[in-house]
């Protein structure tokens, strides 16, 4: 387990963080609301629907949720435009600081690999991680999925309309988007609560939660673990020191638990549902 000390540093900026926390709100809001509808036929499912005040109040809630991922979602691309596109920063779509897959990660994949079978070291990683990468596209992607679908089923009445009549006679375009939604949805929040937690938030050496996405603030024991390659470059250019922060305090760190805490065992409750309801549908 690696050992706290009182030198830091800042992995997150707080428009990271601000928009981190939009998603868990809206995340957290829309599979409440949605996924009830989605296993109807449970009682959980029925009990945790009339918590949100039923129909129309949670359907209501869903939408809200909804409204607030676009408002995540614009705000990243924007942010993503005044970077590229307005101060000319560079290294957003390839690089070591890029989020999207590059050769490098294959090699970290098949390191990762041999280290879990025991036939070679633990290999060092970078700014970001493979698998980091891998749930940020899947997010990229997820959302598409889920506003187009979802405009889909807002307003079934005013896009039938701009369909082709030729379209909408053979293929029943809002069945089609509620299929889609439905499981994708579950998809999302199945890996959201199961890989994205497990891998981020119960680790040993995290539990009961990564800290890092709430202070933006990693220790430098953390930083050498996860991240030795970066932690050597930003050294090697001398560039490390700009990095360092002032530890959080007590209270800061209640806070964060106080807040993560509850929402983690509430998606660990949620998946446990969600998977056993699968399984007497498989059965």
């Amino acid at each position: 387990m690696l050992m706290k000390n009182t030198t830091n540093y800042l992995r997150f900026g707080l428009f990271h963080r601000f928009s981190h926390f939009l998603i868990i709100i809206s995340f957290f809001g829309l599979v409440l609301t949605g996924m009830p509808l989605a296993f109807r036929s449970y009682g959980w499912a029925r009990w945790l629907y009339e918590m949100f005040g039923g129909y129309p109040t949670a359907g209501y809630i869903h939408r809200i949720c909804a409204l607030i991922t676009f408002f995540a979602a614009f705000l990243h691309f924007a942010f993503l435009f005044v970077c590229v596109s307005v101060k000319k920063q560079k290294g957003y779509f390839w690089g070591v600081d890029s989020l999207l897959i590059q050769p490098r990660d294959i090699f970290d994949i098949i390191a990762d690999i041999k280290w879990f079978m025991g036939v070679g070291k633990r290999p060092n990683f970078d700014r970001w991680i493979y698998w980091e990468k891998f749930e940020y596209l899947s997010l990229m992607w997820g959302t598409l999925v889920m506003a187009v679908t979802g405009i889909i089923l807002w307003f079934p009445a005013q896009f039938t309309k701009i369909v082709p009549v030729a379209v909408a006679s053979i293929i029943d375009v809002p069945s089609i988007a509620l299929i889609v939604h439905r499981y994708e949805a579950i998809l999302a929040a199945g890996f959201i609560f199961s890989i994205h937690f497990f891998h981020t938030h119960l680790l040993p050496e995290k539990m009961p939660v990564d800290e890092a996405i709430f202070t933006g603030k990693i220790t430098e024991a953390e930083f050498k673990h996860e991240r030795l390659i970066q932690f050597n470059r930003l050294e090697k250019q001398k560039d490390l020191e700009s990095y360092r922060v002032a530890p959080s305090s007590l209270f800061v760190s209640f806070l964060t638990r106080l807040f993560a805490v509850p929402i983690l065992i509430t998606g660990l409750i949620m998946v446990g549902l969600m998977f056993s309801a699968l399984l007497v549908w498989a059965i």
